[in-house]
């Protein structure tokens, strides 16, 4: 998550979150997938300063109630579409300004550390950065960048 994360922080994908919810590790395309989407959906959460330690009630369709009474008509879809616009324009900014997913490099302690589901292989980590990096190509083109 810390890899992937558009601050490179606990606060953008909760890596840490999906770690406590699962038996056993999802294969690395799928983590980033769920990582992103998780990421995708705090960009709506972080836009309406919402305290993320309750960010577990704010579902979409509790957002999209919650907005009505305020004359914005947005139903869980247009939240999840602006999410995932806001994402990618912040991922485009990024890539702008320097940042080279392929130069991501795991910290050997990470390899290093047993996790409650075992070690983590340098290998799980380079399919997770290369569907990443897919992704992110994914999403700056349907931005029209």
């Amino acid at each position: 998550g810390y890899l992937i994360g558009g601050r490179h922080s606990h606060l953008d994908c909760a890596g840490y979150s999906l770690d406590q919810k699962v038996e056993r590790p999802p294969e690395p395309e799928e983590l980033v997938d769920r990582l992103v989407e998780e990421e995708r959906w705090r960009c709506v959460l972080n836009s309406l300063v919402v305290c993320l330690f309750a960010r577990g009630i704010y579902r979409p369709e509790v957002v999209s109630r919650a907005l009505s009474p305020l004359g914005l008509e947005l139903g869980p879809d247009d939240l999840r579409e602006v999410g995932r616009s806001t994402y990618a324009e912040r991922m485009r900014l990024k890539l702008e300004m320097g940042f080279d997913p392929s130069s991501l490099r795991v910290p050997e302690r990470v390899l290093e550390t047993p996790t409650p589901h075992g070690a983590i292989s340098r290998e799980y980590v380079e399919r997770a950065i290369s569907r990443f990096s897919a992704l992110l190509r994914e999403e700056i083109a349907g931005e029209g960048g």
